[in-house]
């Protein structure tokens, strides 16, 4: 086993107290960006009967050509 593999080992793991606001913030906007792309890929996958079985064609058909970054 090298040193630094040792060293590396030895360092605490970061806590969530220890991070600045900021952080954390930054952190949940990409989580929902992720979320927002996902879910925006999943009703591009739709077929049009698939949509129009949801009963909001022209909703579904907006919401997935957004960018990831809109709400």
């Amino acid at each position: 086993m090298s040193m630094q593999s040792v060293l590396y080992r030895e360092k605490a793991p970061a806590r969530a107290e220890s991070r600045p606001p900021l952080w954390d913030s930054l952190f949940e906007i990409i989580l929902e960006w992720k979320r927002r792309a996902r879910s925006r890929r999943e009703l591009a996958r739709l077929s049009y009967l698939d949509i129009k079985d949801i009963g909001y064609p022209a909703t579904v058909e907006a919401e997935k050509t957004k960018p990831f970054w809109r709400k």
